[in-house]
């Protein structure tokens, strides 16, 4: 009996399995962001007076600088799409929304300490939730495309 085929080793099929399903799997991680951004980008573009619920506003001035907001996330997803569609940033699309999770659970928890808000008050408990699970799905996917791209140099 010949024993050399008994001995299992991983196939070459299996192993570029992970890297070519990895993308897809990055892109489809980032796409409810991507998502999110048109919302708002579209809620703070067309409808400033409502973009902000309990929030009014009161002169031509504070309309603008609304729509400036608009225009910061029309920003954000620009680079956002930029990377979804270049294979070899992928990792900079993780890593911008790594970051601006980040940044925002800082605010948001500065914000729960300062400002009296807390997680039981209107939707606070469910986006502050997402958040996270947003910061840690990029994390992990920046880790894991820096990883690739260094296995495939």
């Amino acid at each position: 009996m010949n024993t050399s085929t008994m001995i299992a080793t991983p196939s070459r099929a299996h192993t570029r399995r992970l890297p070519s399903f990895a993308p897809w799997l990055s892109r489809l991680i980032m796409l409810p962001a991507a998502l999110i951004f048109t919302l708002i980008s579209i809620r703070f573009l067309t409808n400033p007076g409502h973009a902000t619920p309990g929030v009014i506003l009161n002169t031509p001035e504070a309309f603008t600088d609304t729509r400036a907001m608009g225009a910061w996330m029309v920003t954000l997803l620009s680079m956002l799409l930029t990377f979804v569609f270049s294979e070899d940033r992928l990792w900079l699309g993780h890593l911008q929304l790594a970051i601006f999770m980040g940044v925002t659970l800082v605010v948001r928890f500065f914000g729960f300490m300062n400002d009296g808000t807390t997680l039981a008050m209107g939707n606070q408990r469910p986006i502050t939730i997402v958040e996270i699970v947003f910061l840690t799905l990029n994390t992990a996917g920046f880790i894991v495309q820096t990883r690739l791209s260094r296995i495939s140099r």
